[in-house]
């Protein structure tokens, strides 16, 4: 095994997909995250209640459009790059929960953040794979 690794001299990490469907599976995450929304929403209003209905229909419609957008990014994306992203739906909802619900971050919940974003960061700039 040699001591070190091999260096990379001159060459610039970027990201394996073009940046419109990187937005656009980050779109399909956050949409993900909303749906997290409605269904607290719903859990509000007594059970078949009007409240009650429209969050759950929006629940229901909003994992139909994440279901839609995922589809459409698979196959823009490998599912490795893509999987690696979706833990990123935790921090969308934790925003949601401050901006919406008037939840309380705590620093643990700051330190699983960072976590989550070392991990995205570290699985979306893996070495490319050589041919050889």
């Amino acid at each position: 095994m040699p001591d070190k690794l091999p260096e990379k001299a001159g060459k610039k990490h970027k990201l394996e997909v073009p940046w419109k469907w990187f937005l656009i599976l980050h779109i399909s995450v956050l949409l993900n995250s909303m749906s997290g929304v409605a269904s607290k929403m719903a859990g509000r209003y007594p059970l078949m209640s009007m409240g009650f209905l429209f969050y759950y229909g929006l629940d229901l419609l909003l994992i139909f459009a994440f279901a839609i957008v995922w589809q459409q990014v698979l196959g823009h994306m490998s599912l490795t790059f893509a999987i690696t992203n979706r833990p990123v739906r935790v921090i969308y909802s934790l925003i949601w929960s401050v901006l919406i619900f008037r939840e309380r971050v705590t620093p643990l919940m700051v330190v699983g953040v960072l976590v989550i974003l070392t991990g995205v960061v570290i699985g979306v700039s893996g070495d490319e794979q050589s041919d050889s």
